[in-house]
């Protein structure tokens, strides 16, 4: 059987050697990103992965791991232009995997000051050296080389200004934001190129730390103070009442981490963004009431909708359900620590449930798939998909919500809530849908506000971004149904 290789220019080309094993934080962090790139796998998914297969990895190799990979994804537009800068041919034309290898190491020898030069040239010439044979590896040592003689002392920021000029006001975003160009188009229409660009440079941040307290267990000031105890940096959330910001969760020089938090295994708190912790409050279920989670994936909002509901001693009033039997499973793991009961159950509501009749609902949270636009500072690789922007696939998601919706809505009992909720900022998903939601079934109307968000959601209508509010971007509307 032949396979690929590249010739020194990193062109394809025949070969016959194998890579060579590392598990050294590099080798990992390339193979999650030639994953998230061939398989589209999720970074988050495919680094746990290599993580758990490195058990010998020391924690401040597990976090240079975690650091590269996604350092890699938020700048891989700006790594690009930078590599292209120095190529001689377009970088389409580069061997895939001599690409990711390229990428990493700029990403160390520009972003990173505690990596040394060194390290970072000679481990990506020896990955090369093992995918693709000594000339390539010298294609790339020469690459490498030359920026970092370029660079002299310059971090990745310097350099791009250093290019020259963008020949549109998009291009300029794409540049500053590190997004792909017609994404930058899309948000520069939307936004306007001032906010566009704000919004592109805050999704290149990490996303901080946010937790939510079991108040079923404990107060939210009683959670912080054994925090605390425990050696974290935590406070107050902004907007949550129960949410809570950790310091320095990733400085492997603390001695707290979430995995080892005495609290977190006694069930006291779960992790959650202040957004996604907002949607459920927006729904503002009651005790009593039978409550459905309608796509409720792993379930933090799930729980969430449990602790609102306060305890209850008489048959469940909760059900979540989801197409994912891992997802379910690890739901249950997640109530058994939390001390929450849900009922929990396998399906497509597309296709309806028997278990679920309609109008047997009070509270229907949907949560609906969607492009994920208001989650890339988690999931960075989403921008990178082939058909990020594609109006064919935009137009299959805007779809799917629509069959949800109307499935969410003929389970819905007279005068019961419904809220529709999605991780994205696209007009289309959000707003367009509400106004769609609202013609279609013309006995629903926008509910009144909800006292705990105040001023965030003061016409029933939750908008959250990442340059304003420090949360993921997320839109949720909350509506009711007519009395009979």
């Amino acid at each position: 059987m032949t396979v690929a290789k590249t010739d020194d220019s990193g062109e394809r080309g025949p070969h016959s050697r194998h890579p060579e094993k590392r598990s050294g934080p590099r080798e990992l962090a390339r193979r999650v990103l030639q994953r998230v790139r061939r398989d589209e796998a999720y970074a988050t998914l495919a680094l746990a992965g290599e993580l758990e297969r490195a058990r010998g990895l020391s924690a401040a190799d597990r976090a240079l791991t975690t650091q590269l990979v996604y350092g890699v994804l938020r700048r891989r537009g700006q790594l690009d232009e930078l590599l292209a800068a120095r190529l001689s041919r377009p970088l389409s034309q580069v061997d895939p995997e001599v690409l990711d290898v390229l990428r990493l190491a700029a990403y160390q020898l520009l972003a990173l000051d505690r990596v040394p030069a060194y390290a970072a040239v000679d481990e990506a010439v020896s990955a090369v050296r093992g995918l693709r044979g000594q000339r390539v590896a010298g294609f790339v040592n020469a690459v490498l080389r030359r920026i970092e003689r370029e660079a002299d002392g310059r971090d990745l920021d310097a350099l791009l200004a250093a290019l020259p000029a963008p020949s549109s006001a998009a291009a300029r975003i794409a540049r500053v934001a590190g997004l792909p160009l017609e994404l930058a188009r899309a948000w520069s229409r939307q936004l306007g190129e001032v906010e566009a660009q704000a919004l592109g440079q805050a999704l290149l941040e990490p996303a901080r730390l946010t937790l939510r307290t079991n108040t079923l267990r404990c107060s939210r000031e009683e959670l912080q103070a054994l925090l605390e105890e425990e050696g974290a940096s935590v406070r107050l959330a902004r907007y949550a009442p129960g949410g809570l910001y950790v310091a320095d969760a990733g400085n492997t020089s603390r001695r707290w981490t979430p995995s080892t938090s005495a609290a977190y295994h006694d069930g006291l708190w779960t992790m959650q963004d202040e957004a996604a912790q907002l949607v459920s409050l927006l729904l503002a279920p009651r005790s009593g009431q039978r409550v459905l989670d309608a796509c409720c994936g792993l379930g933090g909002k799930t729980t969430h909708l449990a602790e609102l509901c306060g305890p209850s001693g008489g048959p469940p009033t909760l059900f979540a359900v989801d197409i994912s039997p891992r997802k379910l499973e690890l739901l249950e793991e997640h109530c058994l620590r939390l001390g929450l009961r849900c009922e929990a159950r396998r399906g497509d509501l597309t296709r309806g449930l028997a278990e679920l009749p309609p109008a047997s609902f009070d509270a229907v949270l949907l949560d609906a798939p969607c492009s994920g636009f208001g989650v890339l500072r988690r999931h960075p690789e989403l921008k990178w998909r082939p058909g990020a922007v594609d109006p064919k696939r935009r137009a299959a998601l805007v779809e799917l919500q629509r069959e949800l919706l109307t499935a969410a809505r003929q389970l819905l009992a007279p005068g019961g809530t419904l809220v529709y909720a999605v991780c994205t900022i696209t007009p289309e998903e959000g707003p367009k849908q509400l106004r769609w939601l609202l013609e279609t079934f013309p006995e629903l109307s926008l509910a009144p506000p909800v006292a705990a968000l105040g001023a965030l959601a003061p016409r029933g209508e939750l908008c959250l971004w990442p340059h304003r509010h420090g949360t993921d971007g997320f839109y949720a509307a909350r509506v009711t149904l007519a009395k009979e």
